[in-house]
């Protein structure tokens, strides 16, 4: 296969990275520019207050009256910049033909357009179950567990861990909201506070594999419809085992 071919199939691939590479470094400038939160305007939305940034930043403050608050970063998400772009780039690259983009654009309308509402409504729940900060129903059930288990903690950990995933789809999420109160936990009853952060980080990517949100995604993208209870229910058992086997490899620390 000739060089020149080759080079061409893989632009998009080689254009996606460097547009990642050139808007991530601080240094030259492009990044400052996506996040600029320099307000455009503001306007109260009754239940919220709204603001839009000169970098289209849309943030939600204040929401029904408590200090929890949203926001968006329009163009540094990589949605538009460097997805959206590439693709456009590549219509005349590839030498793709109208009806060829066409297709292509209205199937994945498409696919997204269920799974999209159902992911809009799991990071609502997600949003509402950290609410409360070390009262939020995340962090009483994490407490409770820890109450029930004492000094066998570690082999618990990682499904605390898997919990946090669970609910919020990201495992530094998981890690910022439960790295606190493992912590916490490991002074308490006496145990290695590294080893139990360790198992906390173990256990947050256990909980993707039962994230409902990676599931949703996964799904889109194979066009696979209304299987998210089939795909947990045999993805728990792995996990589940998974958790067993790091507990007892934190047994032996």
């Amino acid at each position: 296969i000739p060089f020149k071919t080759i080079l061409k199939a893989m632009s998009p691939t080689l254009l996606l990275i460097l547009i990642l590479i050139v808007t991530r470094i601080q240094q030259l400038g492009i990044k400052g520019m996506l996040t600029d939160s320099t307000p455009l305007f503001n306007l109260s939305l009754g239940f919220s207050d709204l603001s839009v940034s000169q970098a289209l930043i849309i943030k939600l403050s204040s929401i029904l009256g408590t200090e929890t608050s949203w926001a968006y970063k329009t163009l540094y998400v990589p949605a538009l910049i460097p997805f959206l772009l590439v693709v456009l780039i590549s219509i005349p690259v590839l030498g793709m033909q109208r009806s060829t983009v066409k297709q292509a654009f209205t199937e994945t309308a498409s696919r997204i357009k269920m799974p999209f509402i159902a992911l809009v409504g799991a990071l609502i729940m997600v949003k509402f179950m950290m609410i409360g900060g070390d009262k939020s129903p995340i962090m009483t059930t994490g407490q409770a567990f820890s109450n029930l288990m004492g000094a066998n903690w570690q082999w618990v950990a990682s499904y605390l861990g898997a919990l946090g995933a669970f609910f919020s789809g990201s495992a530094t999420v998981s890690n910022l909201t439960f790295g606190g109160i493992q912590q916490t936990i490991a002074m308490n009853v006496a145990l290695p506070e590294t080893t139990i952060l360790a198992l906390q980080s173990v256990g947050a990517s256990m909980g993707n594999m039962v994230c409902i949100n990676n599931i949703i995604a996964v799904s889109t993208i194979l066009g696979i419809a209304n299987k998210e209870g089939y795909i947990i229910k045999r993805t728990v058992v792995p996990m589940v085992l998974y958790g067993v086997i790091v507990g007892l490899a934190s047994a032996f620390v």
